[in-house]
C-alpha cells in the first residue's frame, strides 16, 4: 500500500510538469532527428547526427499500410480506447499471474509512447502508474494521428535505428516511405516487439515468422487482401545483404558542413538535432567518378615513383559557380584531410596567366615580345657562412634562354624568365590583378616571385579566380548549398551564384585563346585530344623542386583544377609535371563530365579572336630582331632538310 501511494504521489508531482507544456506541445515533444544532405539530383549521399540515428517522418509522409501493421502488431484497439486499454490490461494480467511477475505489461501504442519520452525501461508497479498517468494527459493533449506520429518517430527498430524513416533507410536503403511495401511494413512493425531478438539481420528466421504472422493478422482483419497477402509472403526480408549504416562523412559531406556553418546557414546543434534537409548541388555521379580517377592515377604514380605520401586532390564547379565535385586526397578512409580547400600550397605556374592578363590590359598584344635573357636580382637573405648577400637567379624549366620570344610563346611554354621581364614592366597591377580576382588578399606580401605562384593558396581559391577566364571577367564564388529546408517543409535558406566583374571581356577573350592553345600545343598538350570533341583552355603548374603539379581549365560547362603533391612536401620525382601528372586524370573527369553536361565551343571563337589580336608595339632591338631572324631562317631550314643557302 506504502509504495502504491508513493506511486500515486509522483503521477500528481508530474501532470503538471506536462500541462505547463501543453503550448506547442506535439514540438516540444519531438525527439533530436538527422539532417539529411542531397546531391543535385535528389538522391541522399549521407547525414549529419550525434548519438541515435532518427529521420523525421510526418503523419502524411507514413504510409497507412504501416499504420495498420503497426497496430496490428501493437495496440489493437488504438483508435478506440483513450490510452489506456481495460481488455489489455485484463489479458496482460493474466499473463503476468500466470508467470509469476510482470511480463507483458499490456501497454497501449499512447503508453509505450509516454514510456519512450518520460520514462526509464524498468518494469515496476510504480512505473506502471506513471505511464498510464501520462498516457491519459498525452491522449488529452493530442490526437491520435499526433500520437502515431511521435510513436513511429521514437521506437526502435534495431541495427541503430531509431523511427520508422531511419529504419527505412538502415534495413532497406529507402528515404522515402512511401517506397515501402506491405511485406516491409509488416517486418518493422514486428520488430517492435524485440528489437534484437527479431533482428532480420542477426535473426531472419525470428524475424521472418513474426513478419508473417503480423500479415496474416492483417489479412484476417481487412487492412490487405487475399492477393496481397500472398505476394508479401513470398517477398524475401529486405533487398540487403547487410544494413545500410547512415553516410556521416567524405570530402563532399566535411565540405558542406563547412559551408553551412561558415556562412551561419545552421548552427552545430541545428544541424546534427533538427532534422533539416540539404539540398547541395554535387553530382554525386561524378564526384565518385572523380575520386576513382584520381585515386586510381595516385596509386599509378605511387607504384611507378615507389612514393608513400603521395595525394590528390580536385574540384569542379559549372558556370554558375555550383560545385560539382570535391575530392580531397586518394581516399576519405584513407585520409580525412581535405586538400582542395584545407591545406595552402604554391600554385607554380597556376598564376602566370594573371600577368600576362594584365599585359593584355594595358595594350599589349600576344604578338609582342619581351626577352628571355637570364635575371639576376639582390634578396634581402645573406649567406650564413660567408655573410655575402644572396641573388635569386630563377630558371626557366628546360634550363634554356633566348634574346627573346612573343608573349603567346612565353605563356604556351610556360617560360619562367620571360614572364618575369613582362611582369617587371607593371609589377604593382599585376599585384592587382590577383586581388581582385582574390588569389591573395589586399593585406598580403607582393614580389616577383608571386608571379610563378610562390604564394600559398588552393583548389577552391583557384577554380574562383579561372571562374572570371571562362566567362569573360565575370569571378563566381563557389557554392554548394542549394537550399535548406526545416522540418515543417519550409525553405529556411536558398543559395545563388554571387557575381563579380573583374575584368573586361576583350583582354580575357584574347587570354583564353592563348590557353586553348596550352591545350592544343603547349604544356597540356597530353590532353589535346579533346579538342577533337569541344573547347578546352587551361593552365599547367609545377612548382619548385617539382613538389607540386596542377592543371586548371574549363569548358564552356566547368571550371576545374587537378592537384597531385607529397604531404611531405618533398620532390615528387624529376621531370613531374602538371601537363604530365594532373592533365592526364583532368581529362578523364572532363570526358565524363561533359558527356554528362554537355560541351561546346567558345564565343566568340578562336579564330575570329586571333585575327583581332591588337597589333604588336613592342619590338626587340635591331641585333635582336636580325638573330630571332636567324633563328627562323634555320628552323624553317631543318624543317624542310634544306641548307641556309637553299632557304637564302
Amino acid at each position: 500500500m506504502k509504495r502504491l501511494l508513493t506511486a500515486l504521489l509522483l503521477i500528481i508531482s508530474l501532470i503538471p510538469q506536462v500541462a505547463q507544456s501543453s503550448q506547442k506541445y506535439k514540438e516540444e515533444l519531438l525527439p533530436s532527428f538527422a539532417t539529411t544532405v542531397y546531391d543535385r539530383t535528389g538522391k541522399v549521399i549521407g547525414f549529419f547526427y550525434r548519438d541515435k540515428f532518427r529521420l523525421y517522418a510526418p503523419y502524411r509522409e507514413i504510409p497507412k499500410k504501416l499504420i495498420y501493421a503497426v497496430i496490428t502488431a501493437e495496440d489493437e484497439r488504438f483508435f478506440k480506447h483513450k490510452g489506456i486499454d481495460p481488455l489489455g490490461i485484463v489479458r496482460a494480467a493474466i499473463t503476468d499471474i500466470a508467470k509469476g511477475k510482470v511480463v507483458q505489461g499490456g501497454s497501449t501504442i499512447t503508453q509505450q509512447l509516454a514510456k519512450m519520452v518520460y520514462l526509464s525501461p524498468e518494469r515496476t508497479v510504480e512505473r506502471k502508474l506513471k505511464e498510464m498517468a501520462l498516457a491519459r494527459e498525452l491522449e488529452e493533449k493530442l490526437t491520435k494521428e499526433e500520437i502515431l506520429e511521435l510513436y513511429l518517430n521514437y521506437v526502435y527498430l534495431s541495427n541503430g535505428a531509431y523511427g520508422v524513416k531511419a529504419a527505412a533507410w538502415v534495413l532497406f536503403g529507402k528515404d522515402d516511405l512511401s517506397q515501402l511495401t506491405t511485406a516491409q511494413c509488416a517486418l518493422l512493425a514486428g520488430i517492435i516487439r524485440g528489437p534484437e531478438y527479431y533482428n532480420p539481420f542477426k535473426r531472419p528466421y525470428r524475424a521472418l515468422k513474426r513478419r508473417n504472422f503480423i500479415l496474416r493478422r492483417m489479412f484476417e482483419d481487412g487492412y490487405i487482401t487475399r492477393e496481397e497477402l500472398r505476394s508479401a509472403l513470398s517477398e524475401p526480408l529486405t533487398p540487403l545483404e547487410s544494413p545500410n549504416f547512415p553516410r556521416t562523412a567524405g570530402y563532399e559531406l566535411d565540405f558542406i558542413k563547412f559551408e553551412l556553418l561558415r556562412k551561419g546557414i545552421l548552427t552545430q546543434k541545428e544541424l546534427y538535432t533538427r532534422g533539416y534537409k540539404v539540398r547541395t548541388t554535387i553530382d554525386e555521379e561524378i564526384q565518385n567518378f572523380a575520386q576513382d580517377v584520381l585515386s586510381e592515377y595516385q596509386k599509378r604514380y605511387s607504384k611507378e615513383h615507389n612514393l608513400e605520401d603521395l595525394q590528390c586532390a580536385g574540384m569542379a564547379i559549372n558556370k554558375r559557380g555550383e560545385v560539382l565535385f570535391i575530392v580531397g586526397g586518394s581516399g576519405y578512409s584513407k585520409t580525412k584531410l581535405n586538400r582542395a580547400f584545407q591545406a595552402l600550397r604554391p600554385i607554380g605556374s597556376t598564376a602566370k596567366p594573371f600577368t600576362y592578363l594584365t599585359a593584355f590590359q594595358n595594350g599589349w598584344s600576344p604578338l609582342d615580345f619581351i626577352s628571355n635573357q637570364p635575371i639576376e636580382m639582390p634578396m634581402d637573405k645573406f649567406d650564413p657562412k660567408t655573410g655575402e648577400r644572396l641573388w635569386w637567379k630563377p630558371e626557366n624549366y628546360e634550363k634554356r634562354f633566348s634574346p627573346f620570344m612573343t608573349l603567346r610563346e612565353a605563356l604556351m611554354n610556360s617560360v619562367n624568365v620571360a614572364t618575369l621581364h613582362l611582369a617587371m614592366n607593371f609589377p604593382q597591377e599585376i599585384r592587382q590583378t590577383l586581388i581582385k580576382f582574390e588569389l591573395i588578399k589586399k593585406s598580403a606580401p607582393f614580389d616577383l616571385s608571386y608571379v610563378l605562384g610562390s604564394f600559398p593558396s588552393n583548389l577552391y581559391r583557384i577554380v574562383r579566380a579561372y571562374s572570371a577566364l571562362q566567362d569573360n571577367g565575370i569571378l563566381k564564388e563557389p557554392f554548394v548549398i542549394e537550399r535548406v529546408i526545416n522540418l515543417r517543409g519550409r525553405t529556411i535558406y536558398r543559395g545563388y551564384p554571387t557575381l563579380k566583374k573583374v575584368a573586361k571581356p576583350e583582354p580575357v577573350q584574347i587570354l583564353r585563346s592563348i590557353l586553348q592553345d596550352i591545350v592544343k600545343e603547349g604544356t597540356a598538350r597530353s590532353i589535346s585530344y579533346l579538342t577533337d570533341y569541344f573547347d578546352v583552355a587551361g593552365k599547367t603548374g609545377t612548382t619548385n623542386d617539382y613538389r607540386d603539379t596542377y592543371f586548371t581549365g574549363f569548358t564552356t560547362s566547368f571550371i576545374m583544377s587537378v592537384w597531385f603533391g607529397r604531404d611531405s612536401y618533398k620532390t615528387m620525382w624529376r621531370g613531374a609535371t602538371g601537363g604530365g601528372v594532373a592533365a592526364p586524370p583532368w581529362g578523364k573527369i572532363a570526358m565524363e563530365t561533359c558527356k554528362k553536361y554537355g560541351c561546346g565551343k567558345f564565343i566568340p571563337p578562336y579564330e575570329e579572336i586571333v585575327k583581332s589580336y591588337p597589333p604588336p608595339t613592342h619590338f626587340p632591338e635591331k641585333e635582336m630582331e636580325e638573330i630571332y631572324y636567324d633563328q627562323l631562317i634555320n628552323s624553317l631550314g631543318e624543317e624542310k632538310g634544306e641548307t641556309q643557302e637553299e632557304v637564302n
